[in-house]
């Protein structure tokens, strides 16, 4: 694989450097085998790319949930500019102390007002928080976030088998009118030489000029299909390219042949049970139920109360008897938190949650009817491809022995030159016809594969 990328960045350094210097197309070719072009795809994919990314953003969710598990440290800091110190008035105090004696200061014309704090408050404090129950709330969003993650995964999973049977259709489809366009060759070549043919008994009288314009005709239309089918090799090989992931303007040799290999022991009940364990869609849906369940168990945890251990330390500035100094701190404090009405918003949450696991629940049972389909049409479309692969054997094989024989009475004499034109085109069809079943066989294989996730 590392060799093939190698022969593919020193092939594009080609175009963009050798090119506009000596002012000439290079003709930079990447030959690639089925399986090659898988894992260039594999590679390059943005779709892909794109589901690896929501892995990790759900593994990330993942050890946020767990976090939540495990006790949380936090830390405040606030300062406070006080207009006025705290204080207590001398008129107060003297009531409080009457009986006692006093200072001098304190028996009238002195200060109106006894300050007992500071104009400016420090505080420095950190808590630590620990929930000890809470319904298996916390538990039960961890629980989903496993489980997401897991569906992430096949997420993934089902991506990467909807990229490989893309590349596999576009692979063939090249292929198919790579080959359509060989036939299409051939025809124009056929019809080309029994032109000759007709100029030459034209020329001494045997043939009428209809006859010739006729062939002339036929010759038109042959080179128009030809034409047709180069430039859609060089479209099907541009969408090739934009679907494995590589510049639209690579000239990609498909090496794989059209060769017909029928698959053997295939058992349309086995297929679609191994479809219904191993697809990856179904272990995503099975897995989106269970995080519904999980979501279920979270509202009614509603109904629980949620307990907490805080703990806080503290540096605060003034201290217990207002000096200007700090001081240090603590508390432990045990919280119960417990909804006692709410007007039935709890259990409507929890009615709401049951309603969409049953949504999840109906939609599995979609889920597994669409893959029986999916795989029951795959699975007939791969019986009648393997019919039509030997019907239209057959018919090449009648198409090219009717051409030779018309052929044959055409020189004698026993067969009209419309007839022998007939005969080209129905080889033609033939020939398209046969290569348009192996692709289908071909198509209808990597489906079937698809379909059952094999």
């Amino acid at each position: 694989m590392r060799n093939i990328i190698k022969k593919f960045i020193i092939g594009t350094a080609c175009l963009l450097f050798i090119h506009p210097l000596y002012g000439q197309e290079t003709n930079y070719q990447l030959r690639l085998t089925l399986q090659e072009s898988i894992n260039f795809a594999l590679e390059n994919s943005p779709k892909l790319g794109i589901a690896q990314a929501k892995i990790n953003e759900a593994n990330s969710r993942q050890g946020q949930a767990r976090t939540a598990l495990l006790p949380k440290l936090s830390s405040t800091f606030n300062y406070t500019r006080l207009d006025v110190a705290p204080f207590m008035p001398t008129s107060r105090f003297t009531e409080m102390m009457e009986g006692l004696p006093l200072p001098p200061e304190m028996m009238g014309g002195g200060s109106k007002k006894i300050t007992v704090g500071d104009y400016n408050n420090y505080g420095v404090t950190l808590s630590l928080q620990q929930p000890i129950f809470t319904g298996g709330k916390i538990k039960n969003a961890y629980n989903i976030a496993q489980i997401n993650s897991r569906a992430a995964e096949s997420n993934f999973q089902k991506s990467k088998s909807d990229l490989i049977l893309d590349v596999e259709k576009s692979y063939w489809t090249v292929i198919q009118i790579r080959e359509f366009a060989k036939v299409a060759q051939e025809a124009v070549e056929l019809v080309q030489a029994h032109l000759q043919d007709l100029d030459n008994m034209y020329q001494v009288g045997m043939l009428t000029n209809n006859d010739l314009l006729l062939a002339k005709v036929q010759l038109s239309n042959a080179r128009l299909d030809l034409i047709k089918a180069n430039n859609g090799v060089k479209m099907a090989k541009t969408g090739f390219c934009s679907v494995i992931g590589i510049p639209l303007t690579t000239d990609v040799v498909l090496s794989d042949t059209l060769n017909y290999q029928p698959l053997a022991g295939v058992d349309l009940q086995q297929s679609i049970q191994n479809a219904i364990i191993n697809r990856p869609e179904k272990e995503t849906m099975n897995l989106n139920i269970r995080m519904a369940e999980k979501g279920v168990s979270i509202t009614k945890a509603g109904y629980l109360p949620n307990i907490f251990v805080v703990g806080n330390y503290s540096y605060k500035r003034p201290d217990r008897e207002y000096n200007p100094e700090f001081y240090t701190s603590w508390n432990i404090s045990l919280l119960a938190q417990l909804n006692l009405f709410d007007w039935g918003e709890s259990s409507l949450k929890v009615q709401e949650a049951r309603n969409r696991l049953v949504q999840l629940q109906q939609v599995d049972r979609q889920l597994e009817d669409g893959i029986n389909l999916e795989v029951t049409q795959s699975f007939l479309a791969l019986n009648e491809a393997k019919e039509k692969i030997e019907a239209t054997k057959i018919n090449v094989e009648q198409a090219k022995e009717n051409y030779r024989v018309t052929d044959e009475k055409f020189k004698q004499g026993l067969a009209t030159n419309t007839e022998l034109l007939d005969a080209n085109i129905l080889l033609t069809k033939a020939k398209t016809d046969f290569i348009s079943a192996k692709i289908d066989y071909k198509i209808a294989t990597a489906s079937l594969k698809k379909a059952t996730a094999n």
